[in-house]
């Protein structure tokens, strides 16, 4: 019976993103990896031709997952209210819910890791990052914007997509805290900070009506 190479991809990049996450990729040799994931060196580069490689799967990966998960808390956030400044609260909302629940930032975040090394990887894998951070500023931003048309801020001049790029900042930075500093519910203090700085910009009520 033919081996599964799928699930032996999904354990490289498994044990690959476990290694990663507590050293960093320049410091991840293919001998970590392939000792953690339990196979051998050959069966790497079968899967993984070049670390490169691997570092493009890996991040890839993870930004797919990212985006799906991105999606589907807005769908729920537009589910449960029309409005979009209604639904930009609750997606915040939800990923207070999440990190509360102990979601990705059990992980960490993969992204900052990858920043932080920004010159170990080839143009290709970078440009995952940004794709990734267009989505979010597309997706985030373009929900702002339409509220911004019905709720006009009460911050002349209130750019929706530099409110959005901050908002990313935000929650990766809140990553880098806390790792550094240990605190689990970090995340959630952080997201629910910037929920109530959306509230104030808009003029809006914890009741969540908006004015």
């Amino acid at each position: 019976m033919p081996r599964d190479g799928h699930k032996t991809k999904q354990r490289i990049l498994d044990a690959a993103q476990a290694c990663v996450m507590e050293r960093g990729f320049a410091a991840t040799s293919v001998d970590d990896i392939q000792e953690a994931a339990g196979i051998s060196r050959g069966t790497f580069f079968y899967h993984y031709p070049t670390k490169d490689a691997l570092a493009r799967a890996l991040i890839q990966r993870y930004a797919d997952e990212d985006r799906a998960l991105e999606d589907r808390l807005m769908a729920r956030a537009e589910q449960l209210a029309t409005d979009p400044l209604q639904q930009t609260l609750i997606f915040l909302a939800l990923h207070e819910d999440l990190f509360q629940e102990g979601g990705p930032a059990e992980a960490g975040c993969l992204f900052a890791s990858y920043s932080y090394e920004a010159g170990v990887f080839d143009a290709g894998t970078r440009a995952v990052i940004r794709s990734s951070i267009e989505h979010w500023r597309g997706l985030l931003g373009g929900k702002l914007s339409a509220a911004l048309e019905r709720h006009p801020a009460l911050v002349p001049d209130t750019d929706p997509y530099v409110l959005a790029d901050v908002a990313y900042a935000q929650l990766q930075g809140a990553y880098v805290l806390w790792r550094e500093l240990g605190d689990p519910a970090l995340m959630v203090r952080h997201v629910r900070q910037l929920r109530s700085y959306v509230q104030l910009l808009f003029g809006v009520a914890e009741s969540g009506a908006a004015r």
